[in-house]
Parts: structure tokens; sequence; C-alpha cells
């Protein structure tokens, strides 16, 4: 199971890097829908016909993609009846392999934590290095326990 979620976090890492510049692509003022249908020199009626709709529910329609309130296959219909592909996407903002190993690398130091103050008490004190936490990350946290404190 391990490998399985690192290969899927490897592809999406992989997708990132195409992905990214996307992200600098500002949304239109006027939304997607209306700038392309204005682009193309389509008018609203047109629109709503090959959407198979009133005219004023395009109006609606563009009206709700600047509030974010249209859904996934409003969207996918609008852009089909506009020669378009929607693309609907999330992009990690840090690799995922990294955000898994940051995370993994918090428990531990957290877990050692608790185990030093114990120590400490006892006279036992051992140093927290970072290759220490590393270890303890990497033998005793597993993938399913990356998030356990959040549930």
């Amino acid at each position: 199971m391990k490998e399985t979620l690192r290969t899927i976090r490897d592809a999406l890492d992989a997708q990132r890097a195409v992905l990214l510049p996307l992200r600098q692509m500002p949304k239109p003022p006027l939304g997607w829908i209306a700038t392309v249908r204005s682009a193309l020199g389509m008018s609203q009626n047109v629109l709503a016909n090959r959407l198979q709709v009133a005219k004023q529910r395009v109006s609606q329609l563009e009206a709700r993609e600047i509030t974010g309130e249209t859904t996934l296959a409003q969207m996918r219909d609008a852009a089909d009846a506009l020669g378009c592909d929607f693309i609907y996407a999330f992009v990690p903002r840090t690799p995922l392999e990294e955000t898994v190993s940051r995370r993994a690398y918090a428990l531990a130091r957290k877990e050692l934590a608790a185990v030093e103050r114990s120590m400490q008490l006892e006279d036992q004190e051992t140093p927290l290095s970072d290759q220490r936490i590393r270890d303890y990350a990497t033998r005793y946290i597993s993938e399913r326990d990356l998030w356990r404190d959040e549930r």
C-alpha cells in the first residue's frame, strides 16, 4: 500500500510541473463563459440555443460563474457548447511527496518530544537530532497515521 500511495504521489507531482503555470493565469474579470462567448462573437441567445436553455439562464450562468456558484457540470456543458474543454484540477502548492515527508517529520518530532520529556524526568535524556527524527519518521510513522490527530 505504501508503494502504491507513493506511486500516486509521484504521478501527481509529475503533473504538478505542467499545471503550475496555470495558477498564474488570471481568471477573466467577466468569467470564462462570457469572455469566450464574446471573443467568438456569439450572443447569449446562440449559446442558450446550444445549451437548450432560455437566454435568461445564460445570463444567470455567466453571473454565477463570477460568484463561484456554478456547478462543474454547468461549466463543462458551457465549455462544450463554446467548443472548449473544461479542465478541473487540484494543483498542490508543494509536491505531495514533500508534504507527506514534512507531516511525518512533524509527527515524529512531536512523538519523540513526548518521550524526551519522560526521559528528562528520569535523567536519561538523549538529544533530539534531525537524523533521529527522520529515522523515527521512516520506521514508525505509517502513511495512514499521518493525519490521525486531525480526525
